[in-house]
């Protein structure tokens, strides 16, 4: 893992030698537009990991349908109460245009501050693909979508996340609001919205509740509280410079760039590498956003079930531990400030590893990539870090949060673990192909249009 300039990056992209995340080189298609712009207004509201993840899967479950339901590659997206498009598409209907409208739809009303942004990307995405009947027809179809989604979304319970507010334990090894970085809980509700795919979130968040205090006191956490001690701290002399650089990347968001931002910013790059169809395209998104939301909804439901204390609290409180091989230091401070939530899971782990399970099936195993990030808000990529294949970026987002001092090893391990499970869920359970008839069928269907071919033949 290394960072490269600018102009390094554009010669290699050039020559095709690396797959990489820059916004700024080479035409985004239709859908990866309307990401950039969702990803604008997500900055503009600092919003959190999960409230960009849910938004984002807002957007491309209306995009999906909006192209499915005209194209009918793939199987219509639908989840609990919501069963799919209200409307039928017109067979004459322009997929960009159902695709433009069902976003412009739905970004209206996340994010009316931007509306007049939304407008001109609308407008001249319509003016492209040209004034005819298809394009009304795609535009009412999508306008439907758009808005089932935005109905059915309505009362998930994300405009609750802050309820009900957090307790504090106020015991070993339980987790509580530290430092004036820290005046509340963030979220801590958000485990109770409604999922996008998975049926529950039971099944994803591990076992560590019922054993919180065997783990506290085994091998296994003296190790990873050694190793965090180690190699977190802000004074560390052994992290090396890569795990500086990571660590920096991946859990530094103070300009809002959140990693779920990252992570579609390598779909974005993945669409324009691989030439997607229209239809591919949104299914790449949806799959990955639905992914990314029902992850984040997991973590934040695992991490206050749970409520394990962050690396912080429990090296300062090593001595009260009940193990012996954890030493207390007083003095000692994380890298970086962690967010105001528990520690289990980590969060860039278990996005990583859902991220990374989707677009698994895109890049190849053998292909180095380059993420991107933005730095300083202005919604222009700036930073990149590059990495041998996807495996090493999912790595080092997830070993990023040692590095940086906000986790315990077994947060990132089991958040990892997590996340790939439901993402694996989401690619079993949704956007699967429509099946091809089978022989059997295509030899009756022919046999039928035979005998109706006799059948008018007999009656001249």
């Amino acid at each position: 893992m290394s960072f490269l300039p600018v102009t390094t990056l554009q010669r290699l992209c050039a020559t095709g030698l690396i797959l990489c995340a820059l916004a700024s080189f080479g035409r985004a298609d239709i859908i990866s537009d309307w990401t950039a712009q969702a990803l604008a207004g997500a900055r503009s509201q600092n919003e959190t990991e999960a409230e960009v993840s849910r938004n984002l899967a807002m957007m491309h479950t209306a995009i999906y349908n909006a192209v499915e339901g005209i194209a009918g590659d793939y199987t219509l997206y639908t989840h609990g109460t919501y069963s799919g498009p209200s409307a039928t598409a017109v067979s004459n209907s322009s997929l960009e245009a159902a695709a433009a409208s069902a976003a412009f739809t739905v970004l209206q009303d996340l994010y009316p501050s931007l509306s007049g942004s939304f407008a001109t990307l609308y407008s001249n995405q319509l003016t492209a693909i040209g004034d005819s009947a298809a394009r009304t027809n795609g535009v009412n179809f999508g306008t439907v979508v758009g808005q089932d989604i935005l109905n059915w979304r309505a009362n998930d319970g994300s405009a609750d996340a802050n309820d009900p507010p957090y307790s504090p334990v106020g015991s070993v090894p339980y987790w509580s609001p530290t430092g004036p970085a820290y005046v509340s809980a963030t979220q801590p509700g958000w485990g109770n919205v409604s999922t996008f795919a998975i049926s529950g979130t039971s099944a994803y968040t591990g076992s560590l509740a019922s054993s919180l205090t065997t783990y506290v006191g085994s091998a296994e956490y003296a190790a990873d509280y050694n190793q965090v001690k180690d190699l977190g701290s802000s004074s560390s002399t052994t992290r090396t410079t890569d795990q500086l650089n990571q660590a920096n990347f991946w859990q530094d968001n103070a300009t809002g760039t959140t990693n779920v931002a990252i992570w579609n910013s390598l779909a974005a790059d993945v669409v324009n590498a691989s030439s997607l169809t229209l239809q591919d395209s949104a299914r790449l998104y949806a799959s990955l956003n639905v992914s990314l939301a029902d992850t984040a909804i997991v973590v934040s439901k695992t991490q206050y079930e749970v409520g394990f204390w962050r690396p912080e609290t429990a090296i300062e409180s090593g001595d009260a531990d009940g193990n012996a091989a954890t030493i207390a230091d007083s003095n000692w401070d994380p890298l970086i400030s962690p967010a105001s939530t528990p520690s289990y899971f980590n969060t860039s782990a278990a996005l990583a590893s859902a991220a990374g399970s989707i677009l698994n099936s895109y890049i190849s195993p053998i292909t180095p990539v380059i993420v991107g990030k933005d730095t300083d808000g202005d919604g222009i990529i700036d930073v990149f870090l590059t990495y041998n294949n996807l495996e090493g970026a999912i790595d080092g987002a997830s070993n990023s949060a040692i590095y940086a001092g906000t986790d315990f090893n077994k947060s990132v391990v089991d958040g990892a673990a997590s996340g790939s499970q439901i993402a694996n869920t989401v690619l079993n359970t949704q956007f699967t192909a429509v099946p091809e008839p089978s022989g059997a069928l295509m030899l009756g269907l022919s046999g039928a249009c035979w005998l109706m071919r006799r059948r008018r033949a007999g009656r001249r």
